[in-house]
């Protein structure tokens, strides 16, 4: 006898399935996830915006980057984020709160669930440091640098192309910042194109 059960599929509606043998589950299960994975998911993602100098190590660096004088608490310009060495100063993601950003995602560290390629994933800025993103959580996902067609390594290409845009002026930091964080590979296949 077959039975069937009702439950909801990644969030869109309810369907109802056939009991299936598992091996056919952990392959759909599979699928699933490497569809999920190439965004983020928008309730533990929406992105984060860093607004102000965070603490005296970025403060000191970016003031080395300038030649100015730069305080924590000090604004964050497009001017600090076209500055050479920006993001170095302001990279900061401790173990700890990667660990938060995997298991709010349901996977137990790097190399697990559908990070388990040989390049694993990285703990990704959704709004990247070079355009103004926070070291926050919730401007943070895992996200595959291999397998699927929309990769880390593709979305630095678009993060590449924003910072350049907007140090160029061809494009304001809120634009661009609203571009990645709403959904970066529509942003990549408008601005660059399709892959």
């Amino acid at each position: 006898m077959r039975e069937t059960k009702s439950f909801l599929m990644l969030g869109i509606k309810a369907v109802t399935i056939e009991t299936v043998p598992l091996a056919f589950a952990i392959a759909a299960s599979f699928c699933l996830s490497a569809v999920a994975d190439e965004l983020p998911d928008l309730q533990k993602t929406p992105g984060a915006i860093l607004d102000t100098v965070p603490d005296e190590q970025a403060a000191n660096c970016l003031s080395d980057k300038t030649g100015t004088s730069v305080q924590t608490g000090d604004a964050i310009t497009t001017a600090l984020i076209c500055t050479p060495g920006y993001s170095k100063c302001i990279r900061n993601v401790p173990q700890a709160v990667k660990q938060l950003v995997y298991t709010s995602y349901g996977l137990a560290g790097n190399h697990t669930g559908y990070c388990d390629t040989n390049q694993g994933c990285e703990v990704d800025h959704l709004i990247s440091i070079e355009l103004g993103g926070s070291n926050d959580q919730q401007n943070l996902w895992p996200e595959p640098y291999q397998g699927a067609k929309w990769n880390a390594h593709v979305k630095d290409q678009l993060e590449n192309w924003l910072h350049k845009a907007v140090c160029d002026a061809r494009m304001s930091i809120d634009d661009a910042q609203s571009a990645i964080a709403s959904d970066w590979i529509a942003a990549y296949k408008r601005l660059i194109g399709d892959r």
